[in-house]
């Protein structure tokens, strides 16, 4: 009975907390994101909204991931091609 019970705890874990890992992850990248946007580095910020798009992605919020890697591409456009 009690293996069954850690077992769920883990699969609960798993799951609904993200590891310690991702939040890190996705503190560094905001940093960086407005790091970026107070320097006017412009390719800064396409990385780093593309990074966290992906990581967003990664951990299950697909349509946030989407707005950012599409915020990305605008930013890349708006410089490459403007």
């Amino acid at each position: 009975n009690r293996h069954v019970f850690i077992t769920e705890r883990v699969r609960y874990l798993k799951h609904d907390v993200p590891s310690l890992d991702t939040v890190v992850e996705e503190d560094k990248l905001r940093k960086r994101l407005v790091l970026a946007q107070q320097q006017r580095d412009w390719k800064g910020e396409a990385q780093a909204l593309l990074q966290l798009g992906q990581l967003m992605k990664w951990k299950g919020f697909s349509e946030l991931g989407d707005e950012l890697l599409e915020q990305s591409a605008v930013v890349l456009r708006d410089h490459t091609f403007g």
